[in-house]
């Protein structure tokens, strides 16, 4: 008997090991499918089981079991008869309405939270930032870096939507940043926290003062006077509507931040193009990624059913370039 008794205490904790595994990668998920678990496990809790005890008495036989089938059955109401009988055998029946996992994309999209600094745009920075769900760790990992040297990067994604079909539009007048945008590849720095004011904005186009022959780069400066970037001499670049200039030498705490994005996967543009105004920002301020795309075997059509259903897909502007490849640096028709 202690024996049984032991074995069954060993199931009973094993069983909810199993359980508690399974709560917290469905508490922590990211991916699209299994948020939706997560949506149908609440349906199934609000709707299903014992959340709302029953009202008639247990039934004392299979006759009874079987009267209230046919009750059911009778009454047209075929999929609660089918979850009656599910939950009779113990286990998980059709979703309420049909509901079901069809529909939903490999990847998707997921919300991250975004950086806002102190400063006038502060107000104009969402709080959440939408990225691909399968770039969401590498870019989060490069956000602790920066935060762990007491920076921000306030960013802003292009809106991943697919553009819709167009009478008489060709696949030349279709723009690659458009294209990007779709794929959720391309992020930016949120104007109004760089060129504005160098000395208090988050982020700055600067160069070190010598020699003077260095290139600018986007930095981004360790806040509330902390010390865990090293001190060094900058020129900063300030912008108005119309033109740039550069402030005189000052000494500031600046972390490069192309380094730590590209290591996540984000690189600049290339070629670099310096801001020309505070509107022009140039491509400094964008990043990238171009990571998993494979030149000569990825086509549109792999790409974009990673984060979009085949209708909507199919209503878009890209319906007719699905088969284009990746050739190393854009999408193009196959050869």
């Amino acid at each position: 008997m202690a024996d049984t008794d032991t074995t069954s205490t060993a199931l009973d904790n094993a069983f909810a090991g199993v359980v508690d595994a399974l709560v917290e990668l469905m508490r922590s998920g990211v991916r699209p499918d299994v948020l939706e678990a997560q949506r149908l496990l609440l349906q199934r809790l609000a709707q299903q089981g014992d959340v709302f005890p029953s009202r008639v008495p247990a039934p004392l036989n299979i006759t009874e079991v079987g009267g209230y089938l046919n009750l059911l059955e009778s009454a047209g109401q075929l999929d609660m008869r089918a979850s009656a009988v599910a939950s009779a055998l113990g286990v998980a029946g059709p979703a309420p309405g049909s509901a079901a996992l069809g529909g939903v994309v490999p990847v998707g999209f997921v919300e991250v939270a975004n950086d806002r600094p102190a400063g006038a745009a502060q107000a104009s920075i969402p709080p959440l930032l939408s990225v691909r769900a399968d770039f969401h760790a590498p870019l989060q990992a490069a956000l602790a870096i920066l935060h762990a040297s007491g920076c921000t990067l306030p960013l802003r994604a292009p809106r991943a939507t697919l553009p819709a079909s167009q009478p008489g539009a060709t696949a030349s007048s279709l723009d690659f940043e458009l294209v990007l945008a779709a794929l959720g590849r391309s992020l930016e720095v949120f104007p109004g926290t760089l060129l504005v004011d160098p000395s208090t904005d988050a982020l700055a186009i600067a160069r070190p003062e010598t020699p003077a022959t260095e290139p600018l780069r986007l930095v981004a400066r360790e806040l509330d006077g902390g010390t865990l970037v090293a001190e060094a001499t900058w020129v900063a670049v300030r912008a108005s509507a119309t033109s740039v200039a550069n402030d005189a030498p000052a000494t500031a705490r600046y972390l490069e931040v192309a380094p730590v994005l590209q290591a996540a996967g984000w690189p600049h543009p290339q070629p670099l193009v310096a801001p020309t105004a505070l509107v022009s920002r140039g491509t400094l301020v964008r990043f990238v990624n171009i990571t998993g795309l494979v030149a000569g075997e990825t086509t549109l059509g792999n790409e974009l059913a990673l984060l979009y259903p085949p209708a909507a897909i199919a209503r878009s502007a890209f319906s007719a370039l699905t088969a284009w490849v990746w050739d190393g640096s854009s999408f193009a028709a196959p050869a």
